[in-house]
């Protein structure tokens, strides 16, 4: 499936013939095309390999960088069970823990598989929370614990999250809960012998360089010899811009940091501060 849209991100087909140039694979091949190559040629299994291998560790790039593409928000699980435990349902035991995990979730004494991680998340950002059934109202932040989380008996909602794991870990809540998630997220692989490379796109504007001269690292440490080092270098410089880039972009933003325990942490009803702090 084609990800992005024509004119604004790179396709697979601009970002081959870059990197085809770049190694001085870029002769008439098999069809008599100028620029189709011979050895990294669209249907080779090399090309398909590096290709994906270049645009992954430039998401990995882009993602420290806070590329808002690789975002995800109001990911909603509704429903997730109150904490559970050999005292049952619902009850207050500080031993158990809850979490969110990809294989669903653990109530701390069973898994409920429909409730689950999203495929495509790297990493958590943000959390917030509702009781179950109450569309009607809006989310409230959750914290995200400092450490680990503190051995507490339950309250009506979850208030912390740890992620460990690779799992949202919890204190868990008497009651059930409707969380929402904002994350870093990660795409699928895009290249692959049956999709049309001039209309599968990748998703980061103005990446096309980046993804070609990792390409070029990569097959020139194939090769070995003096290229790697020029390659590499190459590389460093134009993933540096694109970083620099979406930095710049996001310094544009004028956060503000929340009191430690402030205001955004309450829940209708009560203070977080009451028990968290």
């Amino acid at each position: 499936m084609a990800v992005g849209g024509q004119g604004s991100y790179p396709s697979l087909e601009v970002i081959a013939n870059l990197a085809r140039t770049i190694v001085n694979d870029d002769k008439a091949g098999a069809t008599g095309t100028p620029g189709e190559g011979q050895i990294l040629t669209d249907s080779s299994a090399t090309l398909q390999n590096l290709m994906n291998s270049a645009i992954r560790d430039t998401y990995r790039d882009c993602s420290i960088s806070g590329q808002p593409t690789l975002i995800k928000d109001n990911y909603l699980l509704l429903g997730l069970p109150p904490v559970n435990s050999a005292l049952g349902q619902g009850v207050q035991n500080p031993a158990v823990q809850v979490a969110i995990q990809f294989a669903g979730y653990f109530d701390g004494l069973q898994m409920w598989p429909n409730l689950t991680l999203p495929s495509d998340l790297i990493y958590p950002l943000e959390m917030w929370e509702r009781q179950a059934g109450t569309a009607n109202l809006p989310f409230v932040p959750m914290r995200q614990a400092t450490g680990a989380l503190r051995s507490r008996n339950q309250v009506q909602w979850l208030g912390e999250w740890e992620w460990r794991s690779d799992g949202i870990w919890m204190p868990g809540a008497t009651l059930a809960r409707d969380v929402r998630l904002r994350y870093i997220c990660t795409f699928a692989d895009l290249a692959a012998p049956n999709i049309d490379w001039k209309q599968t796109y990748v998703p980061i504007l103005d990446s096309q360089d980046a993804i070609a001269d990792k390409i070029a690292v990569i097959y020139a440490r194939r090769l070995g010899g003096s290229a790697l080092a020029d390659a590499m270098m190459a590389a460093k410089a134009s993933i540096f811009k694109l970083k620099q880039r979406i930095t710049r972009d996001r310094q544009k933003i004028d956060y503000q940091r929340q009191p430690y325990g402030g205001s955004n942490n309450t829940q209708s009803g009560g203070a977080l501060s009451q028990w968290l702090f």
